[in-house]
Protein backbone atom coordinates (compact mmCIF):
# COMPACT_ATOMS: atom_id res chain seq x y z
CA UNK A 1 0.00 0.00 0.00
CA UNK A 2 1.22 3.41 -1.02
CA UNK A 3 2.73 5.95 1.55
CA UNK A 4 0.69 9.58 1.45
CA UNK A 5 2.56 12.81 2.55
CA UNK A 6 1.52 15.90 3.82
CA UNK A 7 4.38 17.60 1.96
CA UNK A 8 4.79 20.60 3.69
CA UNK A 9 3.71 19.56 6.64
CA UNK A 10 6.95 17.39 6.52
CA UNK A 11 8.99 20.16 4.99
CA UNK A 12 8.37 22.38 7.71
CA UNK A 13 8.24 20.27 10.50
CA UNK A 14 11.25 20.80 13.14
CA UNK A 15 13.13 17.71 12.53
CA UNK A 16 13.76 18.01 8.81
CA UNK A 17 16.67 19.71 8.73
CA UNK A 18 15.62 21.50 5.60
CA UNK A 19 15.83 25.25 4.97
CA UNK A 20 12.31 25.80 4.45
CA UNK A 21 12.84 29.35 3.67
CA UNK A 22 12.93 29.10 0.02
CA UNK A 23 9.77 27.21 -0.18
CA UNK A 24 10.50 25.04 -3.59
CA UNK A 25 13.99 24.20 -2.01
CA UNK A 26 12.69 22.95 0.62
CA UNK A 27 10.38 20.70 -1.57
CA UNK A 28 12.92 20.22 -3.26
CA UNK A 29 15.17 18.60 -0.67
CA UNK A 30 12.19 16.69 0.32
CA UNK A 31 11.79 15.05 -2.89
CA UNK A 32 15.44 14.06 -3.08
CA UNK A 33 14.98 12.20 0.52
CA UNK A 34 11.88 10.56 -0.29
CA UNK A 35 13.94 9.34 -3.61
CA UNK A 36 16.82 8.05 -1.39
CA UNK A 37 14.50 6.86 0.77
CA UNK A 38 12.71 4.80 -1.69
CA UNK A 39 16.55 2.94 -2.67
CA UNK A 40 15.65 0.30 -0.12
CA UNK A 41 11.76 0.33 -0.04
CA UNK A 42 9.25 -0.18 -2.71
CA UNK A 43 6.71 1.09 -1.69
CA UNK A 44 4.62 4.33 -3.61
CA UNK A 45 4.68 7.35 -1.87
CA UNK A 46 1.96 10.09 -2.55
CA UNK A 47 3.55 13.63 -1.86
CA UNK A 48 0.85 16.21 -1.80
CA UNK A 49 1.81 19.41 -1.55
CA UNK A 50 -1.05 22.75 -1.01
CA UNK A 51 -0.48 24.70 -4.28
CA UNK A 52 -3.27 26.88 -6.17
CA UNK A 53 -1.83 25.91 -9.65
CA UNK A 54 -1.84 22.48 -10.77
CA UNK A 55 2.01 22.37 -11.45
CA UNK A 56 4.57 23.38 -8.52
CA UNK A 57 7.71 24.86 -10.19
CA UNK A 58 10.43 21.58 -8.91
CA UNK A 59 12.30 20.25 -11.17
CA UNK A 60 11.99 17.23 -9.74
CA UNK A 61 9.22 15.42 -11.38
CA UNK A 62 7.28 12.46 -10.45
CA UNK A 63 8.69 8.88 -11.01
CA UNK A 64 6.86 5.37 -11.42
CA UNK A 65 7.66 5.02 -7.13
CA UNK A 66 6.64 8.51 -6.54
CA UNK A 67 3.68 10.72 -7.12
CA UNK A 68 3.77 14.88 -6.32
CA UNK A 69 0.66 16.05 -6.30
CA UNK A 70 -0.26 19.76 -6.28
CA UNK A 71 -3.56 20.34 -4.77
CA UNK A 72 -5.37 23.04 -3.81
CA UNK A 73 -6.04 21.75 0.07
CA UNK A 74 -3.80 18.73 0.57
CA UNK A 75 -5.75 17.75 4.06
CA UNK A 76 -8.53 17.59 1.90
CA UNK A 77 -6.97 15.50 -1.26
CA UNK A 78 -5.50 13.00 1.48
CA UNK A 79 -8.85 13.02 3.09
CA UNK A 80 -10.62 12.10 0.22
CA UNK A 81 -7.75 9.37 -1.07
CA UNK A 82 -8.23 7.99 2.60
CA UNK A 83 -12.04 7.30 2.12
CA UNK A 84 -11.56 6.15 -1.51
CA UNK A 85 -9.56 3.27 -0.06
CA UNK A 86 -11.68 0.07 0.82
CA UNK A 87 -12.15 -0.14 4.57
CA UNK A 88 -10.34 -3.63 4.97
CA UNK A 89 -7.51 -2.42 2.95
CA UNK A 90 -6.72 1.12 5.08
CA UNK A 91 -4.84 -0.33 7.60
CA UNK A 92 -2.21 -0.81 4.99
CA UNK A 93 -2.14 2.97 3.87
CA UNK A 94 0.53 4.92 5.93
CA UNK A 95 -0.50 9.26 6.18
CA UNK A 96 2.27 10.96 7.31
CA UNK A 97 1.29 14.13 8.51
CA UNK A 98 1.63 15.85 11.98
CA UNK A 99 -1.32 17.95 11.59
CA UNK A 100 -3.88 16.74 14.70
CA UNK A 101 -6.82 16.77 12.50
CA UNK A 102 -4.93 14.56 9.38
CA UNK A 103 -3.65 12.79 11.77
CA UNK A 104 -6.64 11.64 14.12
CA UNK A 105 -8.82 11.24 10.57
CA UNK A 106 -6.52 8.53 9.38
CA UNK A 107 -6.93 7.08 12.83
CA UNK A 108 -10.82 6.86 12.94
CA UNK A 109 -10.81 5.57 9.36
CA UNK A 110 -8.74 2.83 10.11
CA UNK A 111 -5.45 4.14 8.25
CA UNK A 112 -1.84 3.95 9.64
CA UNK A 113 -1.33 7.64 11.11
CA UNK A 114 2.87 8.57 11.11
CA UNK A 115 4.30 11.39 12.76
CA UNK A 116 6.51 13.47 10.71
CA UNK A 117 9.48 13.19 13.06
CA UNK A 118 8.65 9.36 13.40
CA UNK A 119 8.88 9.26 9.62
CA UNK A 120 12.33 11.14 9.31
CA UNK A 121 13.93 8.69 11.40
CA UNK A 122 12.70 6.01 9.09
CA UNK A 123 14.07 8.46 6.22
CA UNK A 124 17.65 9.43 7.64
CA UNK A 125 17.99 5.64 9.19
CA UNK A 126 17.78 3.49 4.93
Amino acid sequence: MPIIIDGWNMVRHEHSGIDHHDALDGASALISTLQRFQDTHNDLIILVFDSRSEYLNIPLRSTAKLLIVAAKDADVYIKRYIDKVPQRQRRNLRVVSSDRSLYFYAKDARATPVKCEEFWGRCRNS
